[in-house]
């Protein structure tokens, strides 16, 4: 049963996902040069899907190239799995047959191409300059001209595009901002050289990390500490590059109280780095800011933020609006768990480095919303935006509401949508044997957990699922006949019906419940 509900969350997160656009390559594919890329794309195709064989025909959709490049980008990938022993990749027949794919392996194979991808290395180069080379002596490392080392520095520039790599220039927070989100993706750390990871220094910055999670109680997981130590990396590696923060960057970061926890680190700051108190307290205003802003601080510590006085008030407007409307539907949900996590959401919104956060930037144009089909929902964080929007010093732009709209879309839809009483499947239980069997399968139901369906007493123009021991010709609705103790089997068969129709009632009631579009 665990299993069922944690398989059917993972199919609709991965239809979200799939639906909200490409796969992640592609926002950063300036940084690979164009056959790696295609290769990558097809990993994370075969990741993502989990299937044990794709057609040429699939492959070529996809990536939206020719049969005939699609084949050369499946050998290609062939080749490349035979350097992991743990992976299974064969291609016969015009179709690629895999097992064993999983994230890890795909992380491993885009960091390697990463590696050998001259637009990378330019790119650390550029924007990092970890080994402190001149430009001469990387063009002899990489084996290259000055004349093709210009030219593809040129490219890169113009495929991240010339309008943020000018507003890179003038904010030094949002170049380290957008290098590590850079890093972090391509796991560039985790496969560098001991030369780098273990240096002195990188140890020593690691450590002030760790500190940062004990001292502010935060327990982060996997994820989430790797994030935050690749921050803090790129923020060492840009101090000693001679590129401080400026004051200009100072109106992006949040500002703080006199929180002991706060105080605690700053004064390690000071020791541990020889930073004069003033730029500890810029650094801990850094760090804190950036944690708002992946949803690492915990709730209970959002009172570190002078700007959390205002968040309260708007958080406590949005959970009385919620809690009047389940009211008025005589809806019966916990909503403790949603004001924490509006909590979150909005002291992101509500931090100045929010409107510049430049690895969402894009041209003030129109959002790029597809409506929910679902009034209720819609509405409701049509109002959570507009609440925010007053509140803010200055407007935020039809960009930035976009994102909005996408962030109190995934706060929003699991309490409104998810458990919609439209989108119940509805199951009359009807043997033989009367009441006391009928109570007795719909209390094991209850004991499941939340299955998405209500077991009513009749057939009604609503029952999907008719389960008896007795079959009625006379139905037209879906039958599930038990003449003798469910097996293993038929319970699974069961549950997998239940399964189909509540997603097939998902995507059809509301085609485009994606907040990610």
């Amino acid at each position: 049963m665990a299993f069922l509900l944690i398989y059917f969350n993972y199919t609709l997160i991965s239809k979200i996902l799939e639906r909200g656009g490409s796969v992640m390559i592609e926002k950063f594919k300036p940084f690979i040069d164009k056959e790696r890329r295609l290769v990558i794309q097809l990993f994370e195709f075969i990741e993502s899907h989990r299937k044990p064989s794709h057609t040429l025909n699939e492959i070529a959709d996809f990536l939206d190239i020719s049969i005939y490049k699609a084949n050369i980008v499946s050998k290609n990938a062939v080749v490349i799995a035979q350097q992991y022993p743990e992976i299974t990749l064969a291609f016969e027949n015009d179709c690629l047959f895999t097992d064993d794919i999983n994230n890890a392996v795909v992380t491993k194979i885009i960091n390697k191409q990463a590696y050998n991808s001259l637009p990378f290395q330019i790119f650390l180069h550029t924007f990092l300059n970890i080994y402190h080379m001149s430009d001469s002596e990387f063009q002899q490392s990489v084996g290259i001209s000055a004349a093709t080392y210009f030219r593809l520095k040129k490219n890169l520039n113009n495929a991240i595009g010339l309008e943020k790599i000018r507003s890179l220039k003038k904010s030094e927070i949002f170049m380290r901002y957008y290098i590590h989100t850079v890093l972090v993706y391509f796991s560039y750390f985790d496969f560098s050289p001991d030369s780098l990871t273990q240096h002195a220094d990188f140890i020593k910055m690691k450590q002030t990390a760790n500190y940062a999670m004990l001292v502010w109680h935060i327990n982060p997981s996997r994820s989430q500490q790797k994030n935050f130590q690749y921050f803090c990396l790129v923020n060492l590696l840009r101090a000693k590059n001679n590129s401080p923060l400026l004051k200009s960057d100072l109106s992006y970061l949040v500002t703080l109280t006199s929180q002991n926890e706060l105080l605690l680190f700053m004064n390690h700051m000071h020791k541990k780095w020889h930073l004069l108190k003033e730029d500890a307290e810029i650094a801990t205003r850094y760090y804190i800011t950036f944690l708002i802003t992946t949803y690492s601080l915990p709730n209970k510590h959002l009172d570190f933020i002078q700007e959390n006085t205002i968040n309260q008030v708007i958080t406590q407007q949005q959970i009385q609006h919620v809690a009047f409307l389940l009211e008025k539907q005589g809806t019966n949900i916990d909503i403790s768990d949603l004001k924490n996590k509006l909590a979150i959401v909005n002291a992101r919104i509500l931090s100045p480095f929010f409107k510049t956060d430049l690895f969402h930037y894009a041209k003030k144009q129109g959002p790029n919303l597809v409506p929910m089909n679902n009034s209720q929902a819609d509405n409701l964080i049509s109002e959570f935006t507009d609440m925010v929007a007053h509140t803010s010093a200055s407007p935020f732009n039809t960009v930035e509401i976009s994102e909005i709209n996408k962030i109190y879309g995934l706060v929003v839809l699991p309490k409104l949508l998810m458990r919609h009483t439209d989108l119940q499947v509805h199951i009359v239980i009807d043997f033989t044997s009367g009441r006391i069997l009928n109570d007795y399968i719909s209390d094991i139901f209850n004991t499941l957990g939340d299955l998405h369906i209500t077991i009513d007493k009749n057939v009604t123009d609503n029952t999907e699922i008719y389960l008896t021991d007795t079959l009625n010709s006379t139905l037209s609705i879906h039958q599930i006949v038990w003449k003798s103790k469910p097996s293993e089997n038929e319970w699974r068969a069961f549950y997998n019906l239940i399964f189909s129709l509540r997603q097939n009632k998902i995507m059809n009631s509301n085609a485009n419940i994606n907040p990610l579009q």
